[in-house]
């Protein structure tokens, strides 16, 4: 650059090699343009100096992060720095982390769920996992459930919970009825997100219902769908074929029968439709 800049002061005019600032001739920019120049011809280190380099702000968030991880979840600098890696939203995983450590929830479990999950932690909002783990804690279900809902730790059914939460709610639930329905029925979050979505596909393409009936009846979600949902259905198909049913079949023959108050009500008059019911008698099952 400096060889460039004495290239331009050989072509310059030799009235500008020698221009006097207090010459009215020229303008103010100009003449600190022409001065800038000749400083620097005559000083061609400032051109090869290399910037003062400061300490980047990603370098500095990267180091709290190292130290809110260790705090929060115990991780060695190794692990923490790992993590980060896969990681894209660090912004968000300090102040999850922030919000995590308000709970006081295990370091390890934690840990464990940060690198078995790191999705499932960013996957959730600032302020959600509060809630969620509010909610969960509150549950008024048999203790069998709640212990397997609860066995890896609440944070665990938390992402779990709210997975569930989404994929209800891209199928037409609000969240907050999503979230109702999850609480009433928690039996729901134990079964895979294949299997919730098996259920509600049935429930609105095969037996024609619409998914709002899940606020009424959240127990659709939490029973078996092969060995109660689809054998009671079939049943019904089968009646309504050939003229059997009297008055319409609701949500509640579904989900609210005992399976011998069913049997008595819409299997027992008609004994082709034991076979259907998966060869149930009410006496038990059929050889």
């Amino acid at each position: 650059m400096a060889l460039a800049l004495r290239a331009t002061q050989r072509r310059l005019p030799r009235s500008l090699h020698y221009i006097n600032p207090f010459s009215t001739s020229a303008s103010s920019h100009d003449l600190r343009e022409l001065l800038r120049i000749q400083r620097i011809l005559s000083d061609p280190a400032t051109t090869t100096q290399p910037p003062q380099t400061q300490e980047h702000p990603r370098g500095a968030a990267a180091t709290d992060l190292h130290h809110l991880l260790h705090r929060t979840a115990g991780l060695t600098t190794a692990d923490a720095t790992s993590l980060l890696l896969r990681i894209p939203n660090t912004h968000r995983l300090g102040r999850l982390l922030q919000e995590l450590r308000g709970l006081c929830l295990p370091a390890d479990e934690i840990k464990n769920v940060l690198k078995s999950d790191p999705d499932g932690v960013l996957s959730m909002e600032p302020g959600e996992p509060s809630r969620l783990v509010e909610i969960l804690d509150e549950l008024r279900c048999r203790e069998p459930v709640k212990d397997r809902l609860l066995s890896d730790g609440v944070l665990s059914a938390a992402i779990a919970t709210r997975r569930r939460v989404e994929l209800l709610h891209e199928r037409g639930l609000s969240r907050r009825d999503a979230l109702r329905v999850l609480s009433v029925e928690p039996r729901a979050i134990l079964y895979s997100l294949e299997d919730v979505e098996r259920k509600v596909e049935f429930l609105v393409s095969r037996m024609g219902f619409e998914i709002g009936w899940l606020v009424e009846y959240p127990e659709f979600l939490g029973v078996n769908l092969d060995r109660w949902i689809i054998l009671r259905h079939n049943v019904v198909e089968y009646l309504e074929s050939v003229g059997g049913l009297g008055d319409p079949i609701e949500m509640k023959h579904y989900v609210r029968l005992s399976r011998l108050r069913f049997y008595n009500m819409f299997v027992k008059p008609y004994p082709e439709c034991e076979r259907i019911f998966g060869g149930w008698s009410g006496r038990g099952r059929m050889r």
